[in-house]
């Protein structure tokens, strides 16, 4: 026990049990003996605090492999598979692949709990979600954009919540691939509000206009949080840039035409309007708002 062992021979091992959990992923394989795990973990552990030790390779290791796995396992599945379809199989397999995960950390406990706390690296738990969706979005990452926002987008316009998309948008912002992910909802989101803007104003008075803005700043906050997995506090921030401004802008552009021409004399919404924009405006950044907050 106390000689030492090299990375290939102690890696050898674990990657035997890496590829055996994979299996998971096929749902051809049952998880390892209770003989067979602390066999892994016993390699993991040694490998960790012997004087010479394999922290980082093992980190590493466990980051690479897994990214094999889904191209291998995972990426074919989702070859000629667009909307609905793509994004179903792409729930199966994250589901598939989570279970994976938790068997495969459990082989690298020690080496999470003290080696990557201490050197404030991702979690083993995020890293993987990294391996799973950096690969998804380096093949797939049209596909996978278009089915997302597209249940987002009928999710918005009253659709019953998709089912696995909490834990799909989840598991991205675990990822590295969650500022990529985060921007695609936030642009796709403006220019939604955008659109809507031009039917609202055309549709309903100056007033209600207003509330439609304040509902829609409250509904997209609490659904920005939950599907970004962000504090509320962001998630209104967020909303600023992504719905406040586009429809802040065509309520201040009508207003300013209608002014101009004479066509409409807003003292007449004015009792109902002041309250309303007060809250709306108390919403914007500066008491004002931007509608190129958008890198």
């Amino acid at each position: 026990m106390n000689n030492h062992l090299s990375f290939e021979e102690g890696w050898k091992v674990l990657e035997q049990g890496i590829v055996k959990c994979s299996k998971i992923l096929e749902c051809t394989s049952t998880r390892p003996t209770v003989s067979e795990y602390m066999n892994y973990y016993d390699c993991s552990y040694r490998m960790a605090v012997q004087k010479e030790h394999y922290c980082l390779e093992m980190y590493n290791g466990f980051k690479t492999t897994l990214a094999e796995c889904v191209r291998a396992m995972v990426l074919p599945c989702l070859i000629h598979k667009q909307n609905d379809s793509f994004f179903s199989e792409l729930v199966k397999m994250w589901s598939n692949y989570c279970i994976m995960v938790r068997c495969v950390t459990g082989f690298f406990g020690y080496l999470d709990r003290c080696y990557v706390e201490q050197c404030k690296l991702p979690s083993l738990s995020d890293t993987a979600a990294t391996s799973f969706f950096g690969q998804v979005f380096s093949y797939f990452g049209d596909e996978a954009r278009t089915a997302i926002l597209t249940l987002i987008r009928q999710e918005r316009d009253g659709s019953k919540m998709t089912s696995g998309l909490q834990d799909i948008m989840h598991g991205i912002c675990r990822s590295e691939v969650k500022a990529l992910m985060q921007n695609a909802v936030l642009q796709d989101t403006y220019a939604y509000y955008s659109m809507r803007s031009s039917e609202w104003i055309a549709h309903y008075s100056l007033p209600d206009y207003l509330s439609k803005v304040q509902e829609s700043m409250e509904n997209e906050t609490n659904r920005l949080a939950y599907y970004l997995n962000i504090a509320r506090e962001d998630g209104i921030e967020l909303c600023l840039q992504a719905v406040n401004a586009p429809l802040m802008e065509t309520y201040n552009s009508y207003a300013r035409e209608k002014q101009i021409g004479g066509q409409l004399l807003l003292q007449t919404y004015k009792t109902v309007e002041e309250e309303l924009l007060g809250r709306c405006s108390s919403l914007t950044l500066g008491g004002c708002s931007d509608s190129n907050s958008f890198d």
